[in-house]
């Protein structure tokens, strides 16, 4: 019979390193032991109402590739560490993303341009530093790329400092292939909504390509110290107290057509456009509903 983990202590603030930042004050932290049955780490969640984080330290990057479908959640891991970050979503969490998808969705089936489009899902992006799941991407269709050209990050319970960290490594490790980030901030206290978009602060695809002495033309895509992704949209969606129906700041939401799909718009074709109506109607009546079932 599988053991059960057990927590050896929490994330500090002292202890936390880079890739630990912003993580929840006491998210619990286990070695990996493997007489332990992955499934039960989602114990540390059984009483959590919102998003639950868990670390797993020690954990082998040769295991992380053998076990990596069987974890109990998102997965956030980096090789050079053998650390591993496991976030488990929230009900009101899994609704966001899912709302979001379907109004995706829904524009491009209008559109007719559907068919162009590869969802991707919470898809793994592998690289030699970092493997990382976003709660929703998509990328055009046909095309053998690795990161996706839109990534969707989605929390309930986590600070806002981590979700933008979070959308800035999809942006700034894709070098700019990642055209647009966004960020669905679902405050615990208020039920208020904020959504944000982000755009490279660099054109991408950021490359650099250089002449060696032999005449070689050397692709070159090793540029460190990229700026901050830049906020191209932010939207607020508050619920209504007292009486009161629900408010938007900011609204529509916009995703240009190019950049989802990597080329102009063709005759009835334009940018996506997620009306105010689809926002509050769609989304975030689906997440109130589930922070209030939760």
């Amino acid at each position: 019979m599988s053991r059960v983990y057990r927590s050896e202590g929490v994330v500090s603030e002292e202890s936390a390193g880079s890739f630990l930042e912003h993580l929840p004050s006491g998210t619990p932290v286990y070695y990996y032991n493997k007489q332990c049955a992955m499934e039960t780490l989602s114990s540390a969640c059984e009483d959590s109402v919102g998003d639950c984080f868990v670390v797993l330290k020690q954990f082998p990057p040769e295991t992380f590739a053998e076990q990596e479908e069987q974890l109990p959640g998102r997965c956030d891991y980096s090789p050079s560490l053998q650390t591993l970050i496991i976030t488990m979503p929230s009900p009101p969490h899994e609704a966001a993303a899912s709302m979001f998808e379907q109004m995706i969705t829904k524009v491009t089936q209008e559109m007719g341009v559907n068919r162009l489009i590869a969802p991707r899902g919470a898809t793994l992006v592998e690289t030699p530093g970092r493997s990382k799941q976003a709660d929703r991407s998509w990328k055009p269709r046909r095309q053998g790329r690795n990161f996706p050209t839109v990534a969707l990050e989605v929390g309930f319970s986590q600070t806002t400092a981590k979700l933008e960290k979070d959308i800035a490594w999809w942006i700034n490790e894709s070098k700019g292939e990642v055209r647009m980030g966004i960020t669905v901030d679902i405050k615990r206290k208020s039920g208020n909504i904020e959504i944000k978009s982000w755009s490279p602060a660099f054109e991408p695809p950021l490359s650099h390509v250089y002449l060696t002495k032999g005449g070689r033309h050397v692709f070159d895509r090793g540029i460190n110290d990229l700026p901050s992704p830049r906020l191209t949209q932010r939207i607020l969606i508050k619920e209504g107290r007292d009486g009161s129906g629900p408010t938007i700041e900011g609204g529509p939401l916009t995703v240009p057509f190019h950049t989802l799909l990597l080329k102009e718009p063709g005759e009835g074709e334009g940018d996506f456009v997620f009306t105010a109506d689809m926002l509050l109607n769609d989304l975030a009546d689906c997440v109130w509903d589930a922070i209030e079932n939760a």
